[in-house]
């Protein structure tokens, strides 16, 4: 729906809500998403910049003290989705997303 509103596309707001998912400190709970709906590729949704979300990904998972190799699909699936929960009340229309991006740099 967020694609619709905004005419983004899908991997640069999967990308954005994930950021934003990063930055919130507290752990989101994977149990709360099902596993239903898009499957993207991580070479596809990160595009050129697959190695530089890995290492983000890789990073809060050490800060989450949580197992890379236990937990590393089911947690990058929990911030793109808690990331989509966050943006989505958000965003009505393209201009919603750059007033939030420029909230964001402040």
């Amino acid at each position: 729906m967020l694609k619709s509103r905004t005419e983004l596309n899908i991997n640069i707001l999967a990308r954005y809500a994930f950021c934003l998912s990063l930055k919130d400190q507290s752990i989101p709970n994977p149990d709360e998403f099902d596993e239903k709906g898009m499957e993207i590729l991580p070479s596809v949704l990160f595009g050129e910049h697959e190695n530089i979300y890995m290492a983000l990904m890789l990073d809060r998972l050490k800060k989450d003290n949580l197992d890379s190799e236990l937990y590393l699909h089911k947690m990058t699936r929990a911030h793109l989705n808690r990331g989509a929960a966050i943006l989505f009340p958000r965003i009505q229309e393209l201009t919603d997303f750059i007033d939030i991006i420029k909230q964001e740099r402040k």
